[in-house]
């Protein structure tokens, strides 16, 4: 009974990562005087590269970040702080910035989670979603992401 409306929502979930009107365009501020024709390009070129990520969102916002772009980075351990590339960065490919954003995500999460229990983990990961300690994972990320030559600002 349960396994019909799993299988639609997975469904659903899995036709959103190919339809276009299941993007990953997030807002993004730009930083570089870009005009309208370039950012429409930026946001078309964004768009096709972060298909091919195994996270579109983030993939999104590091490739409009590396490209001169401010914008939420779309992963657990900020939903409210935008990231821009620092003067002091030297990371402008889109795949080092989407790895830099999931490497200290990771690390965030690890670090929020780590007083879980086994049984508590587990819960959380497969059969309910929620997010543990969310200051802590914040914290964690930003101190994570600003050495590496990431702003941070509020969105």
């Amino acid at each position: 009974m349960t396994k019909a409306p799993l299988a639609a929502a997975l469904l659903l979930l899995a036709g959103c990562t190919t339809l276009a009107g299941c993007s990953t365009a997030a807002k993004a501020t730009p930083l570089k005087d870009q005009g309208s024709a370039q950012i429409d390009s930026d946001r078309k070129r964004c768009d096709e590269w972060s298909k091919k990520t195994a996270v579109p969102p983030a993939g999104f916002a590091a490739c409009m970040v590396a490209a001169g772009y401010e914008t939420t980075p779309q992963v657990g351990s900020t939903s409210s702080q935008t990231i821009r590339l620092g003067r002091s960065s030297t990371a402008t490919e889109p795949t080092r910035v989407l790895l830099d954003i999931l490497d200290c995500d990771g690390q965030a999460r690890r670090e929020a989670e780590r007083d879980l229990g086994f049984i508590s983990r587990w819960i959380k990961e497969n059969l309910v979603y929620w997010r543990t300690n969310t200051a802590v994972r914040e914290k964690v990320f930003v101190d994570c992401i600003k050495p590496r030559g990431y702003d941070l600002g509020k969105a």
